[in-house]
């Protein structure tokens, strides 16, 4: 009897810790959602909010091979640096965080991924439906932990094995309304992602890309305003694609081994008119799995969950 009893409260307390945990992640997402675009917002400013990475949670871990979860969530705020509203340069900080949440004995968050970045910007063009910009960002990714890298056995340290490293990534932005007369427009992102060997995991050596080449396309449709056809300035359907070509020497990965070297992810969102701050999303992953140490894992996963609505 006092067995069963506390069974009950263990799964009464792993119960609450999950909602506490998905209401305090919650509770920042309109903080990191932004309004509708100010006044005195310059279109370089604004193009800059609205490709953020969006903060996210999971619903549980969709249909695929990813180990069971409760959810993961991806939390990104960022802090915009500038001199004055018309600058042509700027920067953000972002003190990002990817959890998962297992849905296994006693809920555990396995070595989250911590990854501080700082990101430089240049207005290259600014045409009346056009920008256009450079950016450089400054990097660390680590999951916090201190033990070996490999267990006796040889196999990867996923539960408690170090894994840290930094990188620089440079590469273009611009956005182009697809046309006059169609609600629509597109955003492009390409970007080479160079890892420094500096305070780097040795084990990584020819286990992990060094050399990453990322583009990003992404599509949104907007509702038409009910004055004079004017755009509303918060797409309510979009689409983004995501691609990740991983170069360098991986064991004994062939140069052009598609399986092993390509990552692909598409995502679709809709953002009711009812909630100003969240959209909600279906996502398809395929490719090396983007939690720390388990990069090794090749992973498929279709998921849906909601997303922080950070376009303006």
């Amino acid at each position: 009897m006092i067995s069963t009893d506390l069974n009950t409260k263990k799964l009464a307390m792993n119960k609450r810790s999950i909602f506490i945990t998905i209401a305090m992640i919650l509770s920042y997402f309109p903080a990191f959602s932004q309004s509708v675009e100010s006044a005195s917002e310059t279109k370089f400013f604004n193009a800059i909010r609205s490709n953020q990475k969006n903060s996210y949670i999971t619903f549980g871990q969709g249909v695929g091979n990813i180990d069971p979860l409760i959810f993961e969530a991806y939390v990104s705020p960022f802090f915009l640096l500038r001199l004055k509203d018309d600058a042509k340069w700027g920067a953000t900080l972002t003190p990002a965080i990817l959890l998962r949440m297992y849905n296994e004995k006693s809920l555990p968050v396995k070595t989250p991924s911590y990854m501080p970045q700082i990101t430089f910007y240049q207005l290259l063009d600014n045409k009346t439906e056009k920008i256009t910009y450079t950016f450089l960002t400054l990097a660390h990714h680590s999951n916090g932990q201190a033990d070996s890298f490999f267990l006796p056995d040889g196999s990867i340290n996923t539960l408690s094995g170090s894994f840290s490293t930094n990188f620089i990534e440079f590469g273009l932005f611009f956005n182009k309304r697809l046309s006059k007369n169609f609600p629509s427009g597109e955003f492009f992102q390409s970007s080479l992602q160079i890892h420094l060997d500096v305070d780097r995991t040795t084990e990584l050596e020819k286990r992990y890309s060094f050399y990453r080449w990322n583009n990003n396309f992404r599509v949104f449709r907007f509702p038409i305003g009910k004055d004079k056809g004017d755009l509303i300035h918060a797409p309510k359907l979009q689409t983004t694609v995501e691609t990740t070509w991983l170069f360098g020497k991986l064991n004994d990965v062939k140069s052009f081994d598609l399986d092993k070297r390509f990552n692909f992810s598409i995502t679709f969102n809709y953002h009711p008119e009812i909630f100003r701050d969240i959209s909600f999303f279906l996502n398809f992953y395929s490719g090396a799995d983007y939690y720390n140490i388990y990069f090794n894992e090749r992973i498929n996963a279709l998921r849906i969950g909601i997303q922080a609505f950070t376009f303006r």
